[in-house]
């Protein structure tokens, strides 16, 4: 039986002036696998699952505007946050689908009013775009709770190596917000206040421990998730607070990422003939 439990406390953004229009933070209580249908070869994600016993706590975003651009960007190699092994760099190449959360689920209901579209590009150090998009998802109505994107034929990703001629591909998966309306989907963010209210354990067994305020004191220098504006004008993009932060520069609990999580098969670099413009651009 599918089960979430909401509660019903709706948070005005707290001062992040670079996103358009207002957004809204609303903290949301779920199991992790809810509704999740496990994704096949090695996985990357970088958001926290913080257990409160059975259940964690996750913000829902929404009140976007039309054409905003949402986004998170992910090096193969990293350390993923929760109990799963580091995808190869050196193998795992090949993009084959990812996950995101919708706490709205008003895409499939109204048609055309709350649609987005997905893009991968190569990423720079800073999560910019590298080129051209790698892959669009055409219009997408989003649902309620996980939904698995398959990526068929596979996105390969070995002309997105953070140095040319070697391993660890960096990518930059975004979501534009093309509907009539836009104001949802509410995307999943990661919460790390609420489970600090409620006194929660803050990692689990065999999971990377949840280090706060982020970037400050965190397992990584930067935040990987952020607001790109309409048109990319903003690049390094703007990162979104915790909802409970109240802070300009995010130092009580820090920015939260996007609930993606990547999936990849590990078939080794690519043996096609490397696209040496996208690289050579990525390194001037």
């Amino acid at each position: 039986m599918k089960r979430i439990a909401i509660v019903v406390l709706t948070l005005a953004l707290l001062g992040h002036a670079a996103v358009a229009g207002a957004i809204e933070k609303t903290p949301f209580k779920m199991k992790e696998d809810f509704g999740l249908e496990p994704l096949a070869g090695c996985n990357l994600q970088y958001y926290y699952y913080i257990p409160c016993t059975t259940f964690s706590w996750f913000w829902g975003f929404s009140g976007w505007s039309v054409g905003d651009i949402i986004g998170q960007y992910f090096t193969v190699g990293d350390s993923p946050m929760g109990a799963i092994t580091a995808c190869d760099p050196g193998d795992c190449h090949d993009l084959t689908g990812f996950s995101f959360i919708d706490f709205a689920g008003y895409g499939t209901t109204y048609p055309g009013l709350f649609t987005v579209e997905f893009e991968i590009y190569c990423s720079d150090e800073f999560g910019c775009p590298v080129g051209d998009a790698l892959w669009n998802s055409q219009p997408y109505e989003t649902h309620f709770s996980w939904n698995n994107i398959v990526v068929s034929p596979a996105v390969i990703l070995t002309d997105c190596s953070t140095e040319p001629g070697q391993s660890s591909p960096r990518f930059l998966l975004i979501a534009r917000h093309i509907g009539s309306d836009s104001i949802y989907p509410a995307w999943g963010f990661d919460n790390i206040s609420w489970p600090l209210r409620d006194a929660c354990v803050m990692h689990d067994l065999g999971c990377l421990p949840a280090v706060y305020p982020r970037p400050y004191s965190s397992h990584y220098d930067n935040i990987h998730t952020g607001y790109y504006g309409v048109d990319f004008e903003y690049c390094p993009p703007q990162g979104f607070p915790d909802g409970l932060d109240t802070t300009a520069e995010g130092s009580t609990y820090g920015f939260v990422e996007l609930v993606f999580k990547i999936a990849l098969d590990c078939n080794g670099p690519s043996t096609e003939p490397t696209t040496w413009g996208r690289v050579k651009s990525m390194y001037r």
